[in-house]
């Protein structure tokens, strides 16, 4: 396993215990996997090792400053490489761990984490049901308050680690209170213990991807719980769901690292062996482009991965970083399934190797944790809001000697006087000014409301009633966002030609001739 320069001594050696271990379980995993066999002996080695307490305080008998995020990708790369047991490990550390870690009472994690750290208990996390996937605010499932208790009734499906598990971290709704649904403050954490009444497995998937990772649907009939299994607080359940979503889209990312490693490991390992027209096919050029594409996306999504891990470590919020991560990791590593089948050719569909699971595994990640569509809109929104000013947006303007756009990256801010016109036919002319101005660099698109206030020297009160009105005359076409604010506007065929003469807009390079020009 590759090593990064910035990672501890204790993370470098955590790294070649993890890969060793790895190779030596390896046979016992695949074994299991061709069983379909809950791999209960590999978790009690794994908890001997006091791996499963990676994300729990040294307090209460985890790994302490050792642990964290990157020492938790590194144990989930590794073990990712004997299938269902990474996904078994990360899905307990996103299936409450790092939930309780962050927002659990001292009681509660002396309670659940000791356990955990120990490997005597393993996650899960209950969110999606039979009708709420990537919209997770809309939570059907109902906890209603009964003296001391809370009474949880609803459904979850599509739950890693069902009927293995013994902690139950699940989400439901606690208040129908528009404004407590407005505000995010309708769900709530709680913990349910395996053997609570009412609390049973509705059904064990048999699925097409995961070999052996048991998943299913649970169902809450009257499922009592004490109010001390609450996590977060009552209506704290959006805060804490959404601080783990980093975490478990980085797991899922690393997941996919190790997938590429095991497709690398096929290619080389057959082309290295396989023989075609008198010459190993690792030597024919076109195996050759297609192992190079993997060992680049291996190396570059790798260390995507571990760059967003380190800046959790430090206590930042990488979500574009985390987001992105899973994106990219998700796709390339179905990309890189793909050519490593085509690089095995027949024998890849063969279940007697492992390149047709890389496949499977791989796709089913591009809709988990979040899908790939979603996280797209996600990473624009949360990019526009926050880290616009990376990329400094231009004003263009016209050069008063070439009469050509230029871009001009200055701050929004007034620069001009503001404006002395107190009549509104004068308001609407410095208005049309600006937006014949605009139309000659920027002739298909619109003006920021925000430009205009700079262009004109015009308050947001005068700028909203001149816009009114010139859109009243048909000269000015406006856009309003959903709460009916005036965003962006344009001059209309009529309003240019108010604006400004024909002349002003005309335009023509010097190698045009006379002739073109009418």
């Amino acid at each position: 396993m590759e090593k990064y320069p910035w990672w501890t001594e204790y993370q470098k050696k955590l790294a070649d215990e993890v890969e060793a271990f790895a190779l030596q379980i390896a046979p016992r995993a695949l074994e299991l996997v061709w069983k379909r066999e809950h791999p209960a002996d590999l978790v009690k080695m794994v908890g001997e090792k006091g791996w499963f307490g990676v994300l729990v305080p040294e307090e209460y008998g985890g790994m302490g400053k050792n642990g964290g995020v990157t020492s938790s990708a590194i144990i989930t790369e590794g073990l990712t490489s004997v299938g269902m047991l990474g996904g078994l490990f990360f899905s307990t550390q996103f299936g409450g761990v790092k939930q309780l870690s962050k927002f659990g009472t001292p009681e509660q994690k002396e309670r659940w984490l000791t356990r955990v750290a120990r490997g005597e208990v393993i996650g899960a996390l209950g969110l999606t049901e039979p009708f709420v996937g990537s919209d997770a605010a809309g939570i059907k499932t109902t906890a209603v308050k009964d003296g001391d208790e809370w009474v949880i009734n609803g459904k979850k499906r599509f739950i890693t680690n069902t009927g293995v598990a013994n902690l139950y971290f699940v989400y439901a709704k606690t208040s129908n209170d528009p404004k407590d649904i407005q505000g995010r403050r309708h769900l709530t954490a709680f913990v349910v213990e395996r053997g609570t009444p009412g609390f049973s497995v509705e059904r064990i998937n048999e699925l097409a991807v995961f070999d052996a990772v048991r998943n299913g649907t649970l169902n809450f009939n009257n499922v009592r719980v004490p109010e001390e299994n609450i996590v977060g607080g009552v209506g704290g359940g959006w805060n804490v769901m959404t601080s783990g979503l980093n975490f478990e889209r980085l797991m899922i990312a690393v997941c996919m690292v190790s997938a590429m490693r095991e497709a690398l490991r096929n290619a080389l390992y057959f082309t290295e062996r396989r023989v075609q027209f008198g010459q190993r096919t690792i030597d024919f050029e076109s195996n050759q482009y297609k192992i190079a594409d993997i060992i680049m996306r291996l190396k570059s999504t790798r260390l995507l991965c571990y760059y967003t891990a380190y800046q959790e470590d430090l206590g930042n919020n990488p979500i574009i970083e985390a987001n992105a991560a899973k994106i990219m990791a998700t796709e390339l590593a179905r990309e890189c399934a793909i050519d490593a089948l085509q690089i095995c050719g027949g024998d890849s569909f063969t279940k007697y190797y492992t390149v047709e699971q890389l496949l499977r595994d791989t796709k089913i990640n591009e809709v988990g944790g979040g899908t790939n569509e979603v996280l797209r809109r996600l990473i624009v929104y949360i990019y526009r809001r926050l880290f616009s000013t990376e990329i400094p947006q231009p004003r263009r303007r016209i050069h008063k000697e070439l009469r050509i756009p230029i871009p001009y990256f200055e701050p929004l801010g007034r620069k001009v006087p503001k404006s002395q016109a107190t009549t509104p036919e004068a308001m609407e002319k410095l208005v049309l000014e600006a937006l014949g101005e605009d139309y000659f660099v920027n002739p298909g698109l619109h003006m920021k409301r925000e430009e205009l206030m700079d262009d004109t020297g015009l308050s947001e009160e005068q700028l909203d009633e001149t816009l009114l009105s010139l859109e009243e005359k048909g000269l000015v076409d406006l856009w309003r966002d959903r709460h009916g604010v005036i965003r962006l506007a344009k001059a209309t065929y009529e309003g240019l030609n108010k604006a400004k003469p024909l002349d002003f807009y005309r335009w023509y390079p010097s190698w045009s001739r006379e002739e073109e020009r009418f």
